[in-house]
């Protein structure tokens, strides 16, 4: 709410006063129609009341009030589009240090779909995952591997084993991806889409036993929305092709992500897995 006008607030303000000096100026105007039945003197004072609030709310509380209404919605309008501008900049530097990433990022955006509405639709964290958070954690998805863009092409398409130094270098990707989200929250408007994109960039390759990187969090102390985009990549990137590997089957991709129920992966995340395991097949198969 804007603190420069608080339309409840001056409804108040204006009701009271307006109700307060028009009592007052009835008092004077009543005596003129002289001795009046109760009832009649009550609805008089009624009309008379009415006559003088309704037009100066209009004016002083409904007219401001639309025009407030507009302004938040022109200003929402250019929030939105600013935020899409800047996702689909984001979206297309992403794009560019994978040849797989633009398939990629459609298949995981469905995955993380399912998987956000199957944990709500099961019960749980209802007041976290509301509609409006899971479409955003949805248009955020494709920004989970942005940070791939610091890492070097030889590394990033090598063919063969990483070597452990190599290794230590990629696992800095999500580091990255919250530092380069970082800088584009700059304007308080964007705080929640740009959070939930930081959460996701920085959080996806945790671990639920702490072992993941790159902050080694464990349990519910990683962010829910890299728990859920962590089985949306991990299964993604077990079943498609790579420089450095074969593609594995969906039967093999899917017998490994639940073997790590409760070590990897939220088992409340795997059920959501398990459940809509015909739709992940099906969003693969076709892809």
């Amino acid at each position: 709410m804007s603190k420069k006008y608080n339309p409840i607030q001056r409804l108040n303000f204006v009701l009271i006063a307006t109700i307060g000096i028009g009592e007052a100026l009835i008092m004077f105007v009543l005596p003129s129609f002289g001795k009046l039945p109760n009832l009649l003197t009550v609805f008089l004072d009624m009309a008379l009341l009415m006559l003088i609030t309704i037009p100066i709310v209009k004016w002083l509380v409904i007219k401001p009030m639309k025009k407030y209404l507009q302004d938040l919605e022109q200003a929402r309008q250019q929030i939105t589009a600013k935020e899409n501008q800047m996702l689909s900049a984001l979206n297309s530097l992403a794009k560019a240090r994978d040849n797989e990433t633009g398939a990629h990022i459609i298949r995981t955006q469905k995955y993380v779909k399912l998987l956000a509405d199957r944990i709500r639709s099961s019960g749980h964290h209802l007041d976290f995952l509301t509609e409006e958070h899971i479409a955003r954690l949805v248009k955020v998805a494709p920004l989970h591997d942005l940070g791939k863009v610091g890492i070097p092409d030889q590394i990033l398409k090598k063919a063969g084993r990483l070597t452990g130094e190599e290794l230590e270098i990629i696992q800095g990707h999500p580091l990255i991806g919250e530092s380069i989200l970082s800088t584009a929250q700059s304007d308080k408007a964007e705080t929640d889409l740009i959070s939930v994109a930081i959460k996701v960039a920085g959080s996806h390759h945790e671990k639920w036993d702490g072992t993941g990187y790159p902050r080694n969090l464990a349990g519910e102390n990683i962010p829910l929305e890299g728990r859920i985009m962590a089985i949306a990549d991990v299964f993604d990137a077990l079943v498609s092709e790579r420089t450095y590997k074969k593609a594995w089957t969906i039967e093999e991709a899917c017998t490994e992500i639940t073997s790590k129920r409760g070590t990897a992966f939220d088992p409340i995340v795997v059920d959501a897995f398990i459940a809509e395991r015909q739709q992940f097949e099906s969003i693969a198969r076709k892809s």
